[in-house]
């Protein structure tokens, strides 16, 4: 997967979170539901995966115990219109 479509997928995930479900920094959401609404935006399950990865990794997001999306305060922060 080129590393442009992972970025999409990475942003489409926060701008879900945050514009969309209205999540502030620290909430979370659970991850059966995130993907739920990511299939609704036609994101297949690899897309997924692996823009949730890059989110982790670049600190916008971190994983809950249970499974939950926990936004950071990078996540919240970032520029959409970039």
């Amino acid at each position: 997967m080129a590393e442009q479509t992972i970025e999409a997928a990475a942003h489409k995930i926060l701008y879900i979170l945050v514009v969309e479900q209205s999540l502030r920094t620290q909430e979370s959401m659970s991850a059966k539901a995130l993907a739920a609404d990511l299939q609704r935006h036609g994101l297949s399950d690899g897309d997924q995966r692996a823009g949730l990865d890059l989110a982790v990794r670049k600190g916008w997001l971190q994983m809950g115990a249970d499974g939950a999306v926990q936004l950071t305060d990078a996540g919240f922060d970032l520029n959409f219109n970039q």
